[in-house]
């Protein structure tokens, strides 16, 4: 009784040892999945609304081309329908249908309503085989205001009344519109001014307010949900601040984001070999870039202390001196650099013109010293 016991007890230890590994197998991927689920929560709900933009939000244009093949019905089918300025399409055997302003999913529903009265349960493929680019209005804060359009090699298409699906192209240089997204539109724009009303920016659909977006939440924390995707016939406008406010460090991170300007006007005068006024590039803001800019120092220059006048509004300006050996200072738009002369070069440069002035004199002077010598020899 004792040995089997002794058995039992040793032949327990390894099931023990299993269970205990097993708990803590369990136990941590219940930890995992406490930490995973928000993660996949969104990055579902990203997914998802990147599915839903390609699945069901681009909406059917004036001037679009439609492709409709109805299975096993090619006289119903078509090709090459226009959608006309009046929003309407002709389509065989149903006649005429406003489909402009719809998804592809709702006009193909709109169709297929029409068909079955002619088809038992018909099967439809609608496609938008030609697309007029999309169009959005820009105005204020932004470098180039104005009408702009997205790229025209875009598709779109549904196999039924049930599922929808879209293409994108990216002919020109504004991106498709599967990439019609604020941020994108403004970097196609050239950017935002650096006086820009980055937390008002509102944007106007269908002639009414449709939202007011804050930015600085998606350059600062990258929260993306102000990064809204665009229609066509959008309006988006920007309201400029009176000054530039941004303090040092917001005014890096909007140069260096998508968003910002590509370069912004500086000038630079005084000791350089080419003066004159530079577009500086905006990932580059800084004070040794634009002296290179104007070609570099002239030989006299004063390389220590550079002047630098600052406005901040048109009447208001600051002037600082900085050395750019040391500081590499962050430029602005509209600054003026200047770099003077040094002062020793200056001196010599004097000595030197006096130099020339007074030679003939001193010529003379030497002659008249000589012949006076050979006189007072001969007379001797």
């Amino acid at each position: 009784m004792f040995s089997r016991v002794s058995r039992y007890q040793y032949n327990s230890q390894p099931f023990q040892a299993q269970s205990a590994l097993r708990r803590l197998i369990v136990s941590t991927l219940a930890a995992l999945l406490t930490v995973l689920t928000p993660l996949q929560a969104a990055l579902a709900e990203n997914l998802t609304g990147q599915l839903q933009f390609a699945e069901g939000t681009y909406k059917i244009n004036v001037g679009d081309i439609l492709s409709v093949n109805i299975y096993n019905q090619p006289d119903l089918s078509g090709s090459s329908i226009l959608v006309r300025s009046d929003g309407n399409a002709s389509f065989n055997g149903v006649g005429e249908l406003q489909v402009a302003g719809k998804t592809i999913r709702e006009a193909a529903e709109l169709l297929e309503s029409q068909v079955r009265e002619l088809v038992r349960e018909p099967k439809i493929t609608l496609t938008v085989s030609e697309s007029k680019p999309p169009t959005v209005y820009l105005a204020g804060a932004v470098m180039r205001p104005g009408v702009l359009q997205a790229g025209s090699n875009s598709s779109a298409s549904t196999g039924n009344a049930d599922s929808e699906t879209k293409s994108s192209g990216t002919s020109g240089n504004t991106g498709s519109r599967m990439d019609f997204r604020l941020s994108s539109v403004l970097a196609a724009a050239g950017g935002v001014k650096l006086s820009a009303d980055l937390a008002n920016v509102t944007i106007t659909r269908d002639g009414d307010l449709y939202k007011t977006v804050n930015l600085w939440g998606m350059l600062k924390q990258g929260d993306t949900n102000a990064d809204i995707m665009l229609q066509n016939g959008d309006s988006v406008y920007i309201p400029e601040l009176p000054d530039q406010a941004l303090d040092d460090a917001t005014y890096r991170l909007l140069l260096t984001s998508a968003i910002g300007p590509k370069t912004f006007p500086i000038r630079i005068i005084g000791e350089v070999k080419q003066p004159g006024v530079y577009e500086l590039n905006g990932t580059t803001p800084y004070l040794n870039s634009a002296i290179a800019k104007g070609g570099g120092f002239n030989v006299g220059a004063n390389r220590k202390v550079v002047a630098l006048r600052r406005f901040s509004s048109e009447d208001k300006f600051s002037t600082l001196f900085i050395d750019p050996n040391k500081h590499d200072f962050i430029l602005r738009p509209n600054d003026v650099i200047y770099v003077s002369e040094l002062k020793a070069y200056q001196a010599g440069r004097f000595a030197e013109n006096a130099s020339k002035i007074l030679s003939p004199l001193t010529s003379s002077a030497n002659a008249f010293f000589g012949l006076a010598v050979l006189g007072r020899s001969f007379g001797k």
